[in-house]
């Protein structure tokens, strides 16, 4: 791209940014972290007719392996999608980890798409109750709730925090259960060093907009194994034999070999335009990542006089937590409700949002599915009642 090109790119970048309406917030969610790198990375595709998933998409990928110490990531149109891709390779006919009607231990507290994808996969879901302190799955809860059907576990790093990992894997490892790890608010997090998503069957990521990095729309799903990412390849582009990588394809007379079909499978590629914002954003983590955990640790500190009515999310030793927002519950002791609280939060500019959808048994979408009632979740309860993120 010309010098030219880039510099009247950044002058209308510019008059944009001018010409955009005073903000609602001043202190919003999120605000937008690309800019002319990822604007002339998409415009050069567009420009080369490169629009559909190619060279920028695959070296977006090989670079988000990189950084998760190897493995192989496919990128896909969206986190849900990597969730959905995810939960179809237990079930996927060429391996047949599951069968249909297989339990799944999954958290009642995240985004509605990680339990709608294993539905969506015929299994069977039983919601575990979570830690009012890390917002994570309560282990005791899990492990209690493992009985002769339960086949695997669908874990969330929610918020950037870890699960504990140590933990998790004995309960998997001694009940013989498959490991999912849903990192769509946790990437760049860690455990004990090691990237979360890096220790079960399958790890899911998301770039929506606000996330850790943006790719507009977008997600990922990394494995360790080859056959699983040949697996994932040819889920998200309609069990299309030239998605293979790490297998012989044996020739069929009667059948095109441009058009060969080996199982099933969904369309949820992504484009070039999102793989062309993925490979400049991915450069841009790790000083993302700093400020995040910068502004966590002042917030952490700013509001130390209001313990114990009002407390950040605990980190647990030896996690590194990539901060997706800044999660807080309020104490059942408090002077004043949480709707007290973000009401005034809101009415002085600051955004704030209920924890994901807060306890999933109590949502609308619930009823439809009876195994979602699965008894008392206090702590999946306190957090829909008292939990909130700015």
């Amino acid at each position: 791209m010309t010098a030219d090109l880039r510099l009247a790119l950044q002058s209308l970048f510019d008059e944009r940014a001018a010409a955009r309406p005073e903000p609602r917030y001043w202190y919003p969610l999120s605000q937008v972290t690309y800019g002319v790198d990822e604007i002339a990375e998409v415009v050069d595709a567009l420009c080369s007719t490169e629009t559909t998933m190619g060279r920028r998409v695959s070296e977006f990928e090989l670079r988000f392996a990189e950084i998760h110490g190897g493995g192989h990531a496919a990128m896909v149109n969206s986190g849900s999608s990597a969730d959905l891709v995810a939960a179809l390779l237990l079930v996927d006919p060429q391996n047949c980890r599951l069968k249909p009607g297989d339990e799944v231990l999954a958290p009642a507290v995240t985004w509605p798409t990680q339990i709608d994808s294993l539905l969506m996969a015929g299994l069977s879901v039983r919601l575990v109750d979570a830690d009012t302190y890390t917002f994570a799955m309560n282990l005791d809860d899990l492990e209690s709730k493992i009985g002769s059907r339960t086949r695997a576990v669908s874990a969330v790093h929610l918020m950037g925090n870890p699960c504990n990992m140590d933990r998790l894997l004995d309960i998997c490892r001694r009940h013989d259960l498959i490991l999912l790890e849903d990192c769509c608010e946790a990437l760049g997090a860690e455990w004990n060093g090691k990237p979360v998503g890096t220790f079960g069957l399958a790890g899911t990521y998301s770039f929506f907009f606000s996330h850790h990095i943006t790719t507009m729309e977008g997600g990922m799903v990394l494995v360790r194994d080859e056959d699983a990412a040949d697996a994932v390849r040819l889920l998200r582009a309609h069990g299309w034999s030239r998605n293979v990588r790490n297998r012989q394809v044996e020739a069929t007379a009667s059948i095109d070999e441009r058009y060969k079909f080996l199982t099933w499978g969904l369309n949820v590629r992504p484009t070039e335009a999102s793989g062309a914002f993925g490979v400049v954003q991915i450069e841009k983590l790790e000083r993302f990542q700093r400020q995040r955990a910068d502004n966590a640790a002042l917030f952490a500190k700013l509001i130390e006089p209001l313990a114990p009515a009002l407390s950040l999310m605990n980190v647990p030793s030896p996690a590194k937590c990539s901060w997706f927002a800044l999660p807080l519950m309020v104490s059942v002791h408090a002077p004043v409700d949480r709707k007290t609280i973000t009401d005034r939060l809101e009415q002085a500019g600051v955004e704030t949002r209920p924890v994901v959808a807060g306890n999933l048994a109590r949502q609308p979408m619930a009823e439809l599915f009876p195994q979602l009632q699965t008894g008392d979740l206090p702590g999946a309860d306190e957090i829909h009642d008292l939990g909130f993120y700015v």
